[in-house]
C-alpha cells in the first residue's frame, strides 16, 4: 500500500462523509482530517463570545484567538475538548453562515492545507472530508471522492443523528434544512460544493442504497483499482 497521500471527500449535507472518514481512516490506519470542525469551532468561539455570525469583520477579528486541535479523533478548542459540542444543530448552522465569509475561508483553508500536507509528508495516508476538498483544498489529491445520497435518504440520516440527540425534530423540518444547506453550499461564491463533480474529477459514489461497510468497501475498489492500495 503507497504511504504518504491524500483522499479527499466531499458531498453535500449528510451524505455519510464524516463516518466513512472515520472508518475509512481506521481501516487504512491513516489519518482523519475533519475540516468542518475548524468552521464549527469558528462558529462555537464566536458564539460563546456574543460575536454576531453574519458579521465577517467583527468573527475574521477572533481568528487569532482560535486554535483547533486534532487529538485522537478528539476536537480540541482552545485546549478545551469541544468534539460533542460542536455537533450542535446550531453550531452547524453556525459553521455554514462563517464559513462563507472570504477571509474566514481562505485562513481556514491554509490551515488545513498545512496540517494536511505535513501529515502526508510524515508518511501518512490522509483522508480529509469537506465540500471543497478536491477543488479548493486538495486539488491534486490522489482520490477525490464525491459521496452523495437522495435528499430523502440525507434528511432521515440526518433527522436519526438529531434524535439520537434528544433533538425531535420533523421529517419535514429536516427536509427542508436539507435543501436550504445545499443551495447555500452550491451557489456560495466562494469555494462552492461543485455541481459537476465528474467533471472536476471525482470518482462519484451514491451510497443511497448501501450501508457503511458497503460504501467502504466500494472505496477500497477504487483505491485497488488506482494501485493506491493492496
Amino acid at each position: 500500500m503507497k504511504k504518504g497521500f491524500i483522499i479527499a471527500i466531499d458531498g453535500p449535507l449528510a451524505s455519510g462523509k464524516g463516518t466513512i472518514a472515520k472508518k475509512l481512516a481506521r481501516v487504512l490506519l491513516g489519518v482523519d482530517l475533519y475540516t468542518g470542525a475548524m468552521y464549527r469551532c469558528v462558529a462555537l468561539y464566536c458564539i460563546n463570545s456574543g460575536i454576531n455570525l453574519e458579521d465577517g469583520a467583527a468573527v475574521t477579528s477572533q481568528l487569532g484567538k482560535i486554535v483547533v486541535g486534532y487529538i485522537d479523533d478528539r476536537i480540541v478548542l482552545n485546549d478545551t475538548d469541544v468534539t460533542d459540542a460542536i455537533q450542535d444543530g446550531a453550531i452547524a448552522e453556525g459553521a455554514s453562515i462563517v464559513g462563507v465569509i472570504p477571509e474566514v475561508r481562505a485562513e481556514l483553508v491554509r490551515r488545513q492545507q498545512e496540517i494536511g500536507q505535513e501529515k502526508a509528508q510524515q508518511g501518512n495516508i490522509v483522508i480529509v472530508e469537506g465540500r471543497d476538498i478536491g477543488t479548493v483544498v486538495f486539488p491534486d489529491a490522489a482520490l477525490k471522492i464525491f459521496l452523495t445520497a437522495t435528499e430523502t435518504i440525507r434528511a432521515n440520516r440526518r433527522m436519526e443523528q438529531y434524535h439520537r440527540r434528544g433533538d425531535i425534530r420533523t421529517f419535514v423540518e429536516v427536509f427542508e434544512q436539507i435543501r436550504t444547506r445545499d443551495k447555500r453550499d452550491t451557489k456560495r461564491e466562494m469555494n462552492p460544493l461543485t455541481s459537476d463533480p465528474e467533471k472536476q474529477g471525482y470518482f462519484v459514489l451514491d451510497n443511497s442504497d448501501m450501508n457503511e461497510e458497503q460504501t467502504i468497501n466500494e472505496i477500497l475498489a477504487e483505491l485497488r483499482k488506482r494501485k493506491l492500495y493492496d
